[in-house]
């Protein structure tokens, strides 16, 4: 199974859409938080507009698990179909097992200690905007990067492929990979 991963869209429409394009055939997408508010700290992008983002969320052709960030409110869920997990979602398949969750009231040490506590493969963060794949052990603890307001570099999401065991983080502007490992 493909699994795509987002996070902090902050209401960016045009990040939705290129992520669409990066998660055909994906038959599960996690958003590890800050789906719609751009946030007091974040510039509101010419393609900031949370009201297109939700309706678009909503036709969405695959089924979704969001974790809640800490720019989502109550309101936030009323405009999405998808249920928002609060403070995160565990996912367990066939053929791997995941916590989705926004990370801000972790640190890296933290974030370890749950994936272990919970015995999953990875642990999906989002919250810092920076990229990440790291592997302590048998665990895997990565953020896929803004799809709409990096810290550095261009927007990312992430592909984790179960069958191959296989984490791709992928640029959104041009869709090639820009880290990757195997769990």
């Amino acid at each position: 199974m493909r699994i795509g991963a987002i996070s902090d869209t902050h209401g960016d429409t045009q990040a939705w859409e290129r992520a669409l394009v990066v998660f055909t055939g994906c038959g599960l997408v996690v958003h590890a938080g800050d789906i719609l508010y751009h946030g007091p700290f974040n510039p509101i992008l010419p393609t900031y507009s949370p009201r297109d983002l939700a309706s678009a969320i909503n036709e969405a052709p695959f089924p979704m698990v969001f974790a809640k960030g800490n720019c989502d409110s109550e309101v936030d869920q009323l405009a999405l179909s998808f249920p928002i997990q609060q403070p995160m979602a565990l996912i367990h398949l066939q053929d791997a097992s995941l916590i989705v969750l926004h990370g801000d009231k972790y640190d890296e040490k933290g974030l370890e200690r749950l994936g272990k506590e919970y015995g999953v493969d990875i642990v999906v963060r989002g919250h810092t905007h920076d990229r990440l794949i790291e592997k302590v052990d048998d665990l895997v603890i990565m953020n896929p990067g803004s799809s709409s307001i990096p810290k550095e570099g261009p927007p990312s999401v992430a592909i984790i492929d179960t069958d191959a065991r296989r984490i791709n983080i992928l640029n959104l502007e041009n869709r090639k990979p820009i880290a990757d490992t195997r769990y």
